[in-house]
């Protein structure tokens, strides 16, 4: 169980790694299933959530990323981070 501050979790997942996990919302995780690009489905994501105003984070080590979703209004943190509060 992670110990963070955000009331929900959004995981984006990709080609092979959506295999046996399911789409949708368990307690404070909803799960997305990229239908191709993962980081336009983050991206998206990040645009969606921010236009309703709320604080929108995305864990990322992808530079070129980190810019787009600061485009949109959103904040990033290194996996590091998230790994430390797991």
């Amino acid at each position: 169980m992670a110990d963070i501050e955000y009331d929900v979790v959004v995981l984006v997942l990709e080609g092979q790694a959506k295999g046996g996990v399911r789409a949708g919302r368990d307690a404070h995780v909803r799960t997305v299933h990229a239908p191709k690009d993962g980081d336009a489905t983050i991206l998206a994501e990040a645009r969606r959530a921010a236009e309703k105003g709320g604080r929108v984070v995305v864990v990322t080590a992808d530079r070129a990323l980190d810019a787009r979703v600061h485009g949109v209004g959103a904040t990033t943190l290194s996996p590091t981070w998230l790994l430390s509060h797991l």
